[in-house]
Protein backbone atom coordinates (compact mmCIF):
# COMPACT_ATOMS: atom_id res chain seq x y z
CA UNK A 1 0.00 0.00 0.00
CA UNK A 2 1.13 3.49 -0.84
CA UNK A 3 1.97 5.82 2.12
CA UNK A 4 2.47 3.09 4.76
CA UNK A 5 5.77 3.34 6.64
CA UNK A 6 7.29 0.05 7.62
CA UNK A 7 10.03 -0.46 10.18
CA UNK A 8 13.31 -1.55 8.82
CA UNK A 9 14.41 -5.05 9.74
CA UNK A 10 17.10 -5.33 12.37
CA UNK A 11 20.44 -5.78 10.83
CA UNK A 12 22.78 -8.43 12.06
CA UNK A 13 25.50 -5.89 12.65
CA UNK A 14 25.15 -3.04 15.25
CA UNK A 15 25.34 0.35 13.72
CA UNK A 16 25.50 2.44 16.92
CA UNK A 17 28.61 3.38 18.82
CA UNK A 18 29.78 0.78 21.35
CA UNK A 19 30.58 3.35 24.07
CA UNK A 20 27.11 4.86 23.87
CA UNK A 21 25.57 1.42 24.14
CA UNK A 22 27.66 0.53 27.20
CA UNK A 23 26.69 3.76 28.95
CA UNK A 24 23.03 3.05 28.29
CA UNK A 25 23.25 -0.50 29.63
CA UNK A 26 25.12 0.74 32.71
CA UNK A 27 22.36 3.30 33.36
CA UNK A 28 19.72 0.58 33.00
CA UNK A 29 21.50 -1.73 35.48
CA UNK A 30 21.93 1.08 37.99
CA UNK A 31 18.23 1.93 37.73
CA UNK A 32 17.26 -1.73 38.21
CA UNK A 33 19.51 -1.97 41.28
CA UNK A 34 17.98 1.16 42.82
CA UNK A 35 14.48 -0.14 42.09
CA UNK A 36 15.35 -3.42 43.78
CA UNK A 37 16.76 -1.64 46.84
CA UNK A 38 13.66 0.54 47.04
CA UNK A 39 11.52 -2.57 46.89
CA UNK A 40 13.46 -4.16 49.76
CA UNK A 41 13.15 -0.98 51.87
CA UNK A 42 9.42 -0.91 51.24
CA UNK A 43 9.21 -4.47 52.55
CA UNK A 44 11.15 -3.48 55.68
CA UNK A 45 8.99 -0.40 56.23
CA UNK A 46 6.00 -2.60 57.05
CA UNK A 47 7.60 -3.38 60.39
CA UNK A 48 8.42 0.27 60.97
CA UNK A 49 4.81 1.24 61.50
CA UNK A 50 3.93 -1.82 63.48
CA UNK A 51 2.91 -1.17 67.09
CA UNK A 52 5.80 -2.06 69.36
CA UNK A 53 5.16 -4.69 72.03
CA UNK A 54 4.23 -3.81 75.59
CA UNK A 55 7.75 -4.21 76.85
CA UNK A 56 9.09 -1.73 74.29
CA UNK A 57 6.52 0.87 75.29
CA UNK A 58 8.08 1.09 78.71
CA UNK A 59 10.72 3.82 78.85
CA UNK A 60 14.32 2.87 79.02
CA UNK A 61 16.00 3.42 82.35
CA UNK A 62 18.64 5.50 80.57
CA UNK A 63 15.93 7.96 79.53
CA UNK A 64 14.38 8.17 82.97
CA UNK A 65 17.54 8.84 84.91
CA UNK A 66 20.97 9.27 83.28
CA UNK A 67 23.36 8.94 86.15
CA UNK A 68 26.71 10.66 85.92
CA UNK A 69 28.67 10.18 89.15
CA UNK A 70 25.42 9.64 91.00
CA UNK A 71 23.82 12.85 89.59
CA UNK A 72 20.64 12.54 87.53
CA UNK A 73 20.73 14.34 84.16
CA UNK A 74 18.44 14.56 81.16
CA UNK A 75 19.20 13.08 77.71
CA UNK A 76 21.28 15.49 75.61
CA UNK A 77 20.07 14.60 72.09
CA UNK A 78 16.64 13.92 70.65
CA UNK A 79 18.11 10.99 68.71
CA UNK A 80 18.41 9.05 71.95
CA UNK A 81 14.74 9.67 72.67
CA UNK A 82 13.71 8.62 69.12
CA UNK A 83 15.89 5.54 69.30
CA UNK A 84 14.22 4.57 72.58
CA UNK A 85 10.86 4.79 70.81
CA UNK A 86 11.91 2.18 68.24
CA UNK A 87 12.68 4.61 65.37
CA UNK A 88 15.34 2.94 63.20
CA UNK A 89 14.55 4.60 59.86
CA UNK A 90 15.57 7.98 58.52
CA UNK A 91 12.33 9.64 59.64
CA UNK A 92 10.02 9.38 62.68
CA UNK A 93 7.07 6.96 62.43
CA UNK A 94 3.47 8.15 61.99
CA UNK A 95 2.68 7.17 65.60
CA UNK A 96 5.32 9.48 67.05
CA UNK A 97 2.71 11.54 68.93
CA UNK A 98 1.20 8.51 70.64
CA UNK A 99 4.59 7.03 71.45
CA UNK A 100 5.85 10.37 72.79
CA UNK A 101 2.75 10.69 74.96
CA UNK A 102 3.26 7.15 76.22
CA UNK A 103 6.89 7.90 77.02
CA UNK A 104 5.86 11.03 78.91
CA UNK A 105 3.32 9.03 80.91
CA UNK A 106 5.94 6.38 81.67
CA UNK A 107 8.50 8.99 82.79
CA UNK A 108 5.89 10.69 84.97
CA UNK A 109 4.79 7.34 86.41
CA UNK A 110 8.37 6.35 87.20
CA UNK A 111 9.04 9.70 88.85
CA UNK A 112 5.78 9.41 90.78
CA UNK A 113 6.66 5.95 91.99
CA UNK A 114 10.06 7.18 93.12
CA UNK A 115 8.40 10.09 94.92
CA UNK A 116 6.00 7.65 96.53
CA UNK A 117 8.94 5.64 97.86
CA UNK A 118 10.45 8.78 99.35
CA UNK A 119 7.08 9.88 100.72
CA UNK A 120 6.51 6.43 102.21
CA UNK A 121 9.93 6.49 103.84
CA UNK A 122 9.22 9.92 105.31
CA UNK A 123 5.84 8.86 106.67
CA UNK A 124 7.24 5.63 108.08
CA UNK A 125 9.98 7.60 109.79
CA UNK A 126 7.35 10.04 111.08
CA UNK A 127 5.38 7.06 112.36
CA UNK A 128 8.43 5.78 114.19
CA UNK A 129 8.98 9.23 115.65
CA UNK A 130 5.34 9.38 116.75
CA UNK A 131 5.57 5.90 118.23
CA UNK A 132 8.73 6.85 120.09
CA UNK A 133 7.04 10.04 121.32
CA UNK A 134 4.06 8.01 122.55
CA UNK A 135 6.32 5.54 124.31
CA UNK A 136 8.35 8.37 125.82
CA UNK A 137 5.11 10.03 126.92
CA UNK A 138 4.08 6.85 128.71
CA UNK A 139 7.48 6.71 130.35
CA UNK A 140 7.05 10.35 131.37
CA UNK A 141 3.78 9.43 133.08
CA UNK A 142 5.49 6.55 134.86
CA UNK A 143 8.35 8.86 135.79
CA UNK A 144 5.89 11.36 137.24
CA UNK A 145 4.23 8.54 139.14
CA UNK A 146 7.58 7.44 140.59
CA UNK A 147 8.41 11.06 141.42
CA UNK A 148 5.07 11.42 143.22
CA UNK A 149 5.84 8.26 145.17
CA UNK A 150 9.23 9.69 146.20
CA UNK A 151 7.59 12.92 147.35
CA UNK A 152 4.98 10.91 149.23
CA UNK A 153 7.76 8.91 150.87
CA UNK A 154 9.37 12.18 151.97
CA UNK A 155 6.10 13.27 153.54
CA UNK A 156 5.81 9.91 155.28
CA UNK A 157 9.36 10.28 156.56
CA UNK A 158 8.55 13.73 157.91
CA UNK A 159 5.36 12.48 159.56
CA UNK A 160 7.25 9.57 161.08
CA UNK A 161 9.88 11.96 162.45
CA UNK A 162 7.17 14.20 163.89
CA UNK A 163 5.44 11.21 165.47
CA UNK A 164 8.70 10.11 167.09
CA UNK A 165 9.03 13.53 168.76
CA UNK A 166 5.98 12.58 170.84
CA UNK A 167 7.93 9.92 172.66
CA UNK A 168 8.48 10.38 176.36
CA UNK A 169 11.46 12.38 177.48
CA UNK A 170 13.25 9.26 178.60
CA UNK A 171 12.91 7.85 175.09
CA UNK A 172 13.57 11.08 173.16
CA UNK A 173 17.26 10.40 172.80
CA UNK A 174 18.53 9.77 169.29
CA UNK A 175 18.62 6.09 168.43
CA UNK A 176 19.21 3.83 165.47
CA UNK A 177 15.72 4.43 164.09
CA UNK A 178 16.36 8.19 163.97
CA UNK A 179 19.62 7.61 162.10
CA UNK A 180 17.78 5.36 159.66
CA UNK A 181 15.16 8.09 159.15
CA UNK A 182 17.90 10.67 158.41
CA UNK A 183 19.54 8.28 155.95
CA UNK A 184 16.19 7.63 154.28
CA UNK A 185 15.45 11.37 153.98
CA UNK A 186 18.87 12.04 152.42
CA UNK A 187 18.48 9.23 149.90
CA UNK A 188 14.94 10.32 148.95
CA UNK A 189 16.10 13.90 148.36
CA UNK A 190 18.81 12.65 145.99
CA UNK A 191 16.27 10.53 144.13
CA UNK A 192 13.94 13.50 143.88
CA UNK A 193 16.58 15.74 142.29
CA UNK A 194 17.64 13.03 139.84
CA UNK A 195 14.08 12.26 138.76
CA UNK A 196 13.22 15.95 138.36
CA UNK A 197 16.25 16.39 136.08
CA UNK A 198 15.17 13.40 134.00
CA UNK A 199 11.65 14.79 133.80
CA UNK A 200 12.92 18.10 132.42
CA UNK A 201 15.04 16.25 129.85
CA UNK A 202 12.01 14.17 128.89
CA UNK A 203 9.85 17.23 128.28
CA UNK A 204 12.59 18.77 126.13
CA UNK A 205 12.97 15.55 124.15
CA UNK A 206 9.21 15.35 123.57
CA UNK A 207 9.27 18.83 122.07
CA UNK A 208 12.20 17.83 119.84
CA UNK A 209 10.33 14.71 118.69
CA UNK A 210 7.24 16.75 117.89
CA UNK A 211 9.31 19.22 115.86
CA UNK A 212 11.03 16.38 113.97
CA UNK A 213 7.67 14.72 113.25
CA UNK A 214 6.27 17.98 111.89
CA UNK A 215 9.34 18.41 109.67
CA UNK A 216 8.97 14.88 108.29
CA UNK A 217 5.24 15.30 107.69
CA UNK A 218 5.82 18.63 105.95
CA UNK A 219 8.35 17.02 103.63
CA UNK A 220 6.01 14.09 103.06
CA UNK A 221 3.12 16.43 102.28
CA UNK A 222 5.29 18.36 99.85
CA UNK A 223 6.34 15.11 98.15
CA UNK A 224 2.76 13.77 98.05
CA UNK A 225 1.60 16.60 95.80
CA UNK A 226 2.56 14.59 92.70
CA UNK A 227 1.08 11.19 93.60
CA UNK A 228 -2.59 12.00 93.24
CA UNK A 229 -2.85 10.13 89.90
CA UNK A 230 -0.81 7.11 90.97
CA UNK A 231 -2.68 3.84 90.26
CA UNK A 232 -4.04 2.33 93.44
CA UNK A 233 -4.48 -1.22 92.15
CA UNK A 234 -1.68 -3.26 90.66
CA UNK A 235 1.75 -2.30 89.52
CA UNK A 236 4.08 -3.33 86.69
CA UNK A 237 6.15 -6.43 87.13
CA UNK A 238 9.42 -6.34 88.99
CA UNK A 239 11.32 -7.07 85.78
CA UNK A 240 10.23 -3.77 84.25
CA UNK A 241 11.47 -1.59 87.12
CA UNK A 242 15.22 -1.66 86.81
CA UNK A 243 15.92 1.78 88.23
CA UNK A 244 17.53 1.91 91.70
CA UNK A 245 15.72 3.18 94.75
CA UNK A 246 15.74 6.99 94.92
CA UNK A 247 16.82 6.78 98.56
CA UNK A 248 20.11 5.19 97.47
CA UNK A 249 20.95 8.02 95.06
CA UNK A 250 22.51 11.38 95.80
CA UNK A 251 19.94 14.03 96.81
CA UNK A 252 18.85 16.26 93.94
CA UNK A 253 16.77 19.43 94.38
CA UNK A 254 14.88 18.60 91.17
CA UNK A 255 14.64 14.85 91.79
CA UNK A 256 12.42 12.65 93.94
CA UNK A 257 14.87 12.65 96.87
CA UNK A 258 15.59 16.27 97.78
CA UNK A 259 18.23 17.52 100.23
CA UNK A 260 15.42 18.65 102.55
CA UNK A 261 14.14 15.08 102.72
CA UNK A 262 17.63 13.76 103.43
CA UNK A 263 18.17 16.37 106.14
CA UNK A 264 14.81 15.55 107.72
CA UNK A 265 15.56 11.81 107.70
CA UNK A 266 19.06 12.24 109.13
CA UNK A 267 17.95 14.66 111.84
CA UNK A 268 15.01 12.42 112.76
CA UNK A 269 17.32 9.41 112.97
CA UNK A 270 19.60 11.31 115.34
CA UNK A 271 16.62 12.48 117.40
CA UNK A 272 15.26 8.94 117.49
CA UNK A 273 18.57 7.54 118.68
CA UNK A 274 18.83 10.21 121.38
CA UNK A 275 15.27 9.50 122.48
CA UNK A 276 15.95 5.78 122.71
CA UNK A 277 19.03 6.40 124.83
CA UNK A 278 17.04 8.74 127.07
CA UNK A 279 14.28 6.15 127.31
CA UNK A 280 16.72 3.50 128.46
CA UNK A 281 18.18 5.95 130.97
CA UNK A 282 14.71 6.77 132.30
CA UNK A 283 13.78 3.12 132.59
CA UNK A 284 16.97 2.28 134.42
CA UNK A 285 16.61 5.34 136.68
CA UNK A 286 13.01 4.44 137.56
CA UNK A 287 13.97 0.86 138.36
CA UNK A 288 16.86 2.05 140.50
CA UNK A 289 14.67 4.64 142.21
CA UNK A 290 11.95 2.11 143.01
CA UNK A 291 14.49 -0.39 144.31
CA UNK A 292 16.34 2.22 146.36
CA UNK A 293 13.12 3.70 147.73
CA UNK A 294 11.89 0.26 148.76
CA UNK A 295 15.29 -0.52 150.27
CA UNK A 296 15.29 2.68 152.33
CA UNK A 297 11.75 2.09 153.51
CA UNK A 298 12.54 -1.51 154.38
CA UNK A 299 15.69 -0.52 156.27
CA UNK A 300 13.66 1.79 158.51
CA UNK A 301 11.00 -0.79 159.28
CA UNK A 302 13.23 -3.88 159.28
CA UNK A 303 13.51 -4.17 163.03
CA UNK A 304 9.77 -3.64 163.59
CA UNK A 305 8.26 -5.30 160.52
CA UNK A 306 10.38 -8.37 159.79
CA UNK A 307 7.59 -10.77 160.52
CA UNK A 308 5.03 -8.50 158.81
CA UNK A 309 7.20 -8.25 155.66
CA UNK A 310 7.51 -12.02 155.46
CA UNK A 311 3.79 -12.48 155.98
CA UNK A 312 2.84 -9.87 153.39
CA UNK A 313 5.34 -11.23 150.85
CA UNK A 314 3.83 -14.67 151.20
CA UNK A 315 0.33 -13.21 151.00
CA UNK A 316 1.15 -11.34 147.79
CA UNK A 317 2.69 -14.42 146.21
CA UNK A 318 -0.36 -16.41 147.19
CA UNK A 319 -2.61 -13.80 145.61
CA UNK A 320 -0.64 -13.88 142.37
CA UNK A 321 -0.61 -17.67 142.38
CA UNK A 322 -4.34 -17.71 143.05
CA UNK A 323 -4.99 -15.34 140.17
CA UNK A 324 -2.77 -17.44 137.90
CA UNK A 325 -4.60 -20.59 138.96
CA UNK A 326 -7.96 -18.93 138.35
CA UNK A 327 -6.84 -17.88 134.87
CA UNK A 328 -5.71 -21.44 134.20
CA UNK A 329 -9.12 -22.72 135.30
CA UNK A 330 -10.92 -20.32 132.97
CA UNK A 331 -8.56 -21.22 130.12
CA UNK A 332 -9.06 -24.94 130.71
CA UNK A 333 -12.83 -24.50 130.84
CA UNK A 334 -12.75 -22.66 127.52
CA UNK A 335 -10.71 -25.50 126.06
CA UNK A 336 -13.27 -27.97 127.37
CA UNK A 337 -16.07 -26.00 125.76
CA UNK A 338 -14.26 -26.01 122.42
CA UNK A 339 -13.51 -29.73 122.72
CA UNK A 340 -17.11 -30.47 123.71
CA UNK A 341 -18.37 -28.53 120.73
CA UNK A 342 -15.95 -30.36 118.45
CA UNK A 343 -17.02 -33.69 119.97
CA UNK A 344 -20.65 -32.90 119.31
CA UNK A 345 -19.85 -31.92 115.76
CA UNK A 346 -17.91 -35.15 115.25
CA UNK A 347 -20.76 -37.27 116.65
CA UNK A 348 -23.24 -35.60 114.35
CA UNK A 349 -26.97 -35.05 114.94
CA UNK A 350 -29.02 -37.21 117.29
CA UNK A 351 -31.38 -38.39 114.59
CA UNK A 352 -30.20 -39.77 111.27
CA UNK A 353 -32.99 -37.83 109.62
CA UNK A 354 -31.09 -34.63 110.36
CA UNK A 355 -28.02 -35.71 108.38
CA UNK A 356 -27.24 -33.83 105.22
CA UNK A 357 -27.05 -35.78 102.00
CA UNK A 358 -23.31 -35.15 101.83
CA UNK A 359 -22.89 -36.72 105.31
CA UNK A 360 -24.76 -39.95 104.70
CA UNK A 361 -22.75 -43.09 104.24
CA UNK A 362 -25.21 -44.44 101.67
CA UNK A 363 -24.84 -41.56 99.25
CA UNK A 364 -24.33 -42.61 95.63
CA UNK A 365 -20.62 -41.90 95.41
CA UNK A 366 -19.92 -44.05 98.49
CA UNK A 367 -22.12 -46.90 97.29
CA UNK A 368 -20.49 -46.91 93.86
CA UNK A 369 -16.98 -46.64 95.33
CA UNK A 370 -17.53 -49.55 97.75
CA UNK A 371 -18.65 -51.98 95.07
CA UNK A 372 -15.10 -53.23 95.22
CA UNK A 373 -14.80 -54.83 98.67
CA UNK A 374 -11.06 -54.20 98.94
CA UNK A 375 -11.53 -50.41 99.00
CA UNK A 376 -13.26 -48.47 101.78
CA UNK A 377 -13.54 -44.76 102.37
CA UNK A 378 -11.77 -43.47 105.53
CA UNK A 379 -14.68 -41.19 106.54
CA UNK A 380 -16.24 -43.41 109.21
CA UNK A 381 -12.86 -44.46 110.61
CA UNK A 382 -11.67 -40.85 110.92
CA UNK A 383 -14.91 -39.78 112.62
CA UNK A 384 -14.65 -42.62 115.12
CA UNK A 385 -11.01 -41.89 115.92
CA UNK A 386 -11.73 -38.18 116.27
CA UNK A 387 -14.64 -38.83 118.65
CA UNK A 388 -12.50 -41.11 120.81
CA UNK A 389 -9.63 -38.62 120.98
CA UNK A 390 -11.98 -35.75 121.83
CA UNK A 391 -13.62 -37.80 124.56
CA UNK A 392 -10.23 -38.65 126.07
CA UNK A 393 -9.25 -34.99 125.91
CA UNK A 394 -12.46 -34.01 127.71
CA UNK A 395 -11.83 -36.53 130.48
CA UNK A 396 -8.26 -35.31 130.98
CA UNK A 397 -9.43 -31.69 130.97
CA UNK A 398 -12.08 -32.41 133.61
CA UNK A 399 -9.47 -33.98 135.88
CA UNK A 400 -7.14 -31.02 135.36
CA UNK A 401 -9.92 -28.55 136.18
CA UNK A 402 -10.76 -30.42 139.37
CA UNK A 403 -7.11 -30.37 140.46
CA UNK A 404 -6.83 -26.66 139.64
CA UNK A 405 -9.98 -25.87 141.60
CA UNK A 406 -8.66 -27.75 144.63
CA UNK A 407 -5.34 -25.88 144.38
CA UNK A 408 -7.17 -22.57 143.95
CA UNK A 409 -9.28 -23.13 147.06
CA UNK A 410 -6.18 -24.03 149.03
CA UNK A 411 -4.40 -20.87 147.83
CA UNK A 412 -7.42 -18.73 148.74
CA UNK A 413 -7.53 -20.21 152.22
CA UNK A 414 -3.80 -19.63 152.74
CA UNK A 415 -4.08 -16.06 151.42
CA UNK A 416 -6.95 -15.27 153.77
CA UNK A 417 -4.97 -16.64 156.72
CA UNK A 418 -1.89 -14.58 155.82
CA UNK A 419 -4.01 -11.45 155.39
CA UNK A 420 -5.46 -11.79 158.87
CA UNK A 421 -2.02 -12.41 160.37
CA UNK A 422 -0.59 -9.36 158.62
CA UNK A 423 -3.44 -7.12 159.77
CA UNK A 424 -2.83 -8.19 163.36
CA UNK A 425 0.97 -7.74 163.23
CA UNK A 426 0.86 -4.36 161.44
CA UNK A 427 -0.97 -2.45 164.17
CA UNK A 428 2.26 -0.82 165.36
CA UNK A 429 3.31 0.48 161.94
CA UNK A 430 -0.07 1.31 160.45
CA UNK A 431 0.84 4.87 159.57
CA UNK A 432 3.81 4.02 157.34
CA UNK A 433 2.12 1.11 155.65
CA UNK A 434 -1.05 3.05 154.97
CA UNK A 435 0.75 5.95 153.27
CA UNK A 436 3.69 4.24 151.59
CA UNK A 437 3.26 4.10 147.74
CA UNK A 438 3.81 0.63 146.28
CA UNK A 439 5.20 0.62 142.73
CA UNK A 440 6.64 -2.53 141.20
CA UNK A 441 9.74 -2.61 139.02
CA UNK A 442 7.83 -4.54 136.36
CA UNK A 443 5.25 -1.78 135.98
CA UNK A 444 8.03 0.78 135.47
CA UNK A 445 9.96 -1.29 132.93
CA UNK A 446 6.99 -2.29 130.74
Amino acid sequence: MTGVVRSAPCAAARLGAQGRRDDTLSSIRRAERLVLQSHVHSLDSATRYRTPPLSSKRPDVALLAHSVNGINTRPKSPGIMLHSLGVSGPFPPPGLREQSAGLSVAVAAEYTRAVRQVEGRLRRQAGRITEEATRLGHQKEKLEKVLRSVRTALLINQKTTDERTRRPATEAEQDGADHLLCHERKGLNELKKKLETLLRDTLTQLQTLAQSSRQLLDCAFERSRVIELLPQHGSPSAAVHLSPSPLSLKPDPSGPFTPECKEALESSAAVLQTSQQLSRSIEQAMCDAIIKQATLHRSVNEGLLKKIAETQSLQQRLTLSSATTRQAIYRKQRQMQCASYSHGRALGPVSSDDLFCRERMNRPIVMVYERHPSFQLPESRLLTQGSVLLKQHLECAEKAVEELQVAHLQLEDDSCAKRVAASVDSATVRLRRRNFPHISVHSAST
